[in-house]
């Protein structure tokens, strides 16, 4: 995921309710990893820890709550939808993540002709963009947003 040669997914770290695991492989990447440039402040952001197991499914559940599933069409990335976002949460989306884009501006729109192939999720609304290829932490920022956006058909 961090390269962007793998789907982002909720990556979901549990421990034990008193359990410094995963804080000690965090505090080892950081120190480490991180000082020496293996690793980027957006890519903490591809993962969360939980003490709870509760907290950690609601994690998961989240993760798709509107957000579906994106792909690559050439230069554009499709983020498929489950529900439509009004214009207005749309245009929040260009002003939090302005620095992911290549150019344009994240537009709401319809499956593209490429997408044929998919023909159960064709009708599911899209969010699509010209982003850089780099920072897919951003992504996960990204998704996060759109998960907790207004939805056109309901509110939150």
């Amino acid at each position: 995921m961090q390269t962007g040669k793998a789907r982002i997914i909720p990556v979901v770290m549990l421990d034990k309710t008193d359990g410094d695991y995963w804080e000690t492989w965090l505090t080892f990447v950081t120190e480490h990893l991180y000082k020496i440039g293996f690793v980027s402040e957006d890519d903490f952001h591809l993962f969360k820890i939980f003490h709870d197991m509760e907290e950690a499914v609601k994690e998961i559940t989240n993760f798709y709550r509107v957000y579906h599933s994106a792909r690559w069409v050439g230069q554009k990335l499709v983020i498929r939808i489950v529900r439509s976002l009004t214009p207005a949460a749309v245009g929040q989306l260009n002003d939090k993540f302005a620095d992911l884009l290549r150019r344009g501006a994240i537009v709401q729109g319809k499956a593209l002709p490429q997408e044929r192939n998919e023909p159960e999720i064709m009708s599911l609304p899209r969010l699509i963009l010209y982003p850089h290829r780099h920072s897919f932490g951003r992504f996960r920022q990204l998704i996060d947003a759109i998960n907790q956006a207004e939805c056109a058909d309901f509110r939150l």
